[in-house]
């Protein structure tokens, strides 16, 4: 519900909980905020909330700030813009190492069975990513929950809030699980689980998404960099989708399906009794 989200989001900088939001055009197929889908949420904005301002003519454009102060004419940069909305972890935007773990700090809304999320931040270490989340959700409940804003929940046919929860989502890069293969360092039971969607996602099938690699095994080493380093620098990548593309895409298939029958031969062929998948993963 696109609409939801904006309005709960804008009850919340309404509150003084955020001090900004963002909307922006491109996740609507627009290009501006006078564009018509996004004009119409800035309407909606202004009509139930004359507090609130949106901004559109500042440098660098990245889309309609909805706040109680104008940033129109000021100079922002991606991190400025992160301090702006209210991102709990906006000051590790340029220092963050995209090869290394990171957490998505994720503030949800739950009620009945539904779930939308508010926001996302990327932050670089779980201290950081959980400091100050329970003030958060707590002000962001609070703030929903006033009997002033019923009239909108009814709107957008929100019965009753259930609560206000952050959810940390940890994001490992293919690059590092790269390096620590190449490092011989041990494959925890996450890092386990990327290697299987990666597998998943190149198309092959659970015949070798699900195989017990022997992580002390220098042949099956090499078939995980080899998907692994194809992943990060995808070949295909130029031609996606590929249903643009019906007879190549059967021959991809094909191919696939016979890379998969291969590398399980070799995988099978070089497995020893001696090299074991538990000496190099832990749970």
């Amino acid at each position: 519900m696109e609409i939801a989200n904006i309005l709960l989001n804008a009850i919340l900088v309404n509150e003084g909980v955020r001090s900004a939001m963002l909307i922006q055009p491109a996740d609507y197929s627009e290009r501006t905020g006078k564009d018509k889908k996004t004009s119409s949420f800035v309407s909606k904005i202004k009509k139930l909330f004359p507090a609130l301002q949106s901004s559109d003519t500042y440098d660098i454009y990245q889309g309609t700030i909805i706040s109680k102060k104008s940033y129109d004419g000021k100079v922002i940069s991606l991190g400025k813009m992160g301090e702006i909305l209210g991102y709990p972890c906006y000051a590790d935007f340029e220092t963050l190492n995209r090869d290394e773990p990171l957490f998505n700090v994720k503030l949800i809304v739950s009620y009945g069975d539904e779930e939308i999320e508010l926001f996302n931040n990327i932050c670089k270490d779980k201290k950081t990513a959980t400091s100050g989340t329970k003030a958060l959700s707590k002000k962001a409940f609070e703030a929903l929950t006033n009997v002033k804003y019923k009239g909108i929940l009814d709107e957008l046919k929100i019965k009753k809030i259930d609560k206000v929860f952050v959810d940390i989502e940890t994001i490992i890069p293919t690059q590092h699980i790269i390096n620590k293969l190449i490092g011989k360092k041990k494959i925890v039971s996450e890092e386990l689980d990327v290697i299987r969607s990666v597998f998943y996602n190149a198309g092959f099938t659970e015949r070798l998404s699900a195989y017990e690699f022997q992580f002390d095994n220098p042949i099956h080493i090499g078939i995980l960099l080899d998907v692994l380093v194809k992943e990060k620098y995808d070949l295909l990548s130029p031609f996606y989708p590929l249903q643009n593309y019906p007879k190549q895409s059967g021959e991809v298939d094909r191919i696939t399906t016979e890379l998969e029958n291969a590398m399980i031969d070799i995988l099978d062929k070089t497995k020893t009794k001696a090299s074991s998948k538990t000496k190099t993963i832990t749970s």
